[in-house]
C-alpha cells in the first residue's frame, strides 16, 4: 500500500519567486495606474491620494518603533534600528511636500494599517524582517519608481523621489538573514507574507476607491453619538 508523499520543503528560492509574483499582481492594482493615467491632475483627487498616503506614513512609523521596542536580540537589533534612523521623519517629509498633513478617516485604511502595527508585536523578528522589507518596502519601491517623475512635475517630489533612492536598498536588507533559515521558518514565513500582500493589497485598493469618489473620506474621526 502506497502512503501520500509529503511536498518538498519550501526553500529560499521558493519564497523569493513566490513574493516576486506577489508584487507582481501588487503592481497591477488601480493606485498605481493613477500616477501615469492623469487621475492625479485633479487637484482634489490628488489631495485625497495624499491625505490616504499620510495615513500610512505617519502609520510605517509607528511600525518600525513598534518593531524596534519588541526585539530582545542584537543581531535583528541592530538591522531594524538602522532601517529605523534612514526612515525618521519621511510622514513629515510628505506633509512638507503637501503643505499640510491631514489625512483621511476610513475605518478601512486604519483596519489595515493597524494589522501592520500589531504583527511587530507577536511576530518573531525573522517574520518581522520579511513583512516589512519584502512587502512593505518592495510596494515602496515601486511606487517610488514610477511616482518621482509624475510628482516632480505636480510639485510633489521629495517624498516620491526619496522612496524611489532608498526602498530598493532597505528590500534587501532581508535577503542573507532569510536566506539562512531552515525550511520549517521558509514556511511559516511564507504564509505571513501571503497575509501581508493581502492586508497592504486591501490598503491600496481602498485608496483607489476614495481617490475616485466611490468613498466618503473625512478628515478626522468621527464624533460619537
Amino acid at each position: 500500500m502506497s502512503h501520500p508523499v509529503d511536498p518538498p520543503a519550501p526553500t529560499f528560492e521558493n519564497l523569493i519567486a513566490h513574493n516576486t509574483a506577489q508584487l507582481e499582481r501588487h503592481k497591477r492594482r488601480r493606485v498605481f495606474q493613477m500616477f501615469t493615467d492623469g487621475t492625479l491632475d485633479d487637484p482634489q483627487k490628488r489631495e485625497t491620494f495624499f491625505a490616504c498616503l499620510q495615513v500610512f506614513a505617519r502609520h510605517f512609523q509607528t511600525i518600525l518603533f513598534t518593531r524596534q521596542a519588541h526585539c530582545a536580540d542584537q543581531r535583528y537589533g541592530a538591522l531594524f534600528l538602522r532601517h529605523l534612523r534612514e526612515e525618521i521623519g519621511h510622514d513629515d517629509i510628505l506633509a512638507k511636500d503637501r503643505g499640510r498633513s491631514d489625512e483621511v478617516w476610513d475605518p478601512v485604511l486604519e483596519g489595515a494599517t493597524a494589522w501592520f502595527i500589531s504583527r511587530m508585536t507577536i511576530l518573531d523578528n525573522i517574520e518581522k524582517l520579511a513583512i516589512v522589507h519584502l512587502v512593505l518596502e518592495a510596494s515602496g519601491a515601486y511606487m517610488g519608481a514610477i511616482s518621482k517623475a509624475p510628482m516632480r512635475r505636480l510639485g510633489s517630489a521629495d517624498y516620491f523621489s526619496l522612496h524611489d533612492e532608498v526602498d530598493d536598498s532597505h528590500v534587501t536588507l532581508a535577503i542573507e538573514p532569510i536566506r539562512r533559515q531552515p525550511p520549517e521558518t521558509i514556511a511559516r514565513v511564507m504564509v505571513m507574507m501571503e497575509q501581508a500582500w493581502r492586508m497592504l493589497d486591501t490598503y491600496v485598493e481602498r485608496v483607489a476607491v476614495l481617490v475616485e469618489g466611490a468613498g466618503r473620506p473625512s478628515v478626522s474621526p468621527p464624533e460619537p453619538t
